[in-house]
């Protein structure tokens, strides 16, 4: 059991509390953000503090720190929140539901956010700032390496490699031994069956390429 403080106070502040305190045996001791966005004292009944001043208040050593952000900017936001944790000492928890049936240990680095129906098979590795939401596939062998963010019943076939600071939407489809090179955003309904290439926009009816580039593409969304 941790004693754990959670970056932000927004959705994903929100649905990570209500998981962790009916799923995890960790105890959730305050939240944290940035100063601008310090309008209030509590969130959940609990205290927030001033992330510039946080290891005063929760020192590391004693208290390890959540990051659960959004997918804003292919993942960016997140990572920096998360590096910029990292770099005060924090060590991180991550969730992963209960309910994941599995006959192995699952191989899942530090401040993950792995949500319930899941499908992992043997030999899958996931690396350090991956958000899973409800109900995907991941296949034998694949790699899902860090800062990266799968929507909902997502299908990774076997042997399949995903790089960091990627997107993939709900009901995507990536073939097996398919490598997804960084930064590439992956559409809903997507068929993927060749290797992307990075920074790539791919789009449902064939999954054709965007003419724009990922970080220019997301640049047009305004996603919480």
């Amino acid at each position: 059991m941790a004693k754990v403080i959670i970056f932000g106070i927004g959705r994903g502040a929100d649905v990570a509390f209500r998981y962790l305190i009916k799923d995890s045996p960790h105890h959730i001791c305050a939240f944290t953000v940035e100063k601008q966005y310090l309008k209030e004292t509590k969130f959940h009944n609990l205290p927030i503090i001033d992330f510039d001043i946080i290891e005063t208040v929760y020192p590391p050593g004693e208290y390890e720190m959540f990051v659960p952000l959004g997918f804003k900017n292919l993942n960016k936001i997140r990572q920096e929140k998360y590096m910029r944790a990292k770099q005060k000492g924090y060590a991180f928890i991550s969730y992963v539901s209960s309910t994941i049936p599995h006959i192995e240990n699952l191989k899942v680095g530090e401040n993950c956010f792995i949500l319930e129906g899941q499908t992992i098979n043997l030999d899958v590795t996931i690396g350090n700032n991956v958000t899973i939401w409800s109900g995907n596939h991941i296949g034998d062998c694949s790699v899902i390496k860090d800062h990266n963010w799968l929507s909902s019943h997502v299908c990774i076939s076997g042997e399949v490699i995903i790089e960091s600071f990627c997107f993939l939407g709900n009901n995507s489809t990536i073939s097996n031994q398919v490598t997804i090179a960084p930064l590439s955003f992956i559409g809903a309904n997507a068929l993927i069956t060749k290797n992307t290439v990075e920074g790539g926009v791919y789009l449902a009816s064939g999954a054709p390429k965007s003419p724009l580039n990922s970080n220019r593409f997301m640049g047009l969304i305004d996603f919480d």
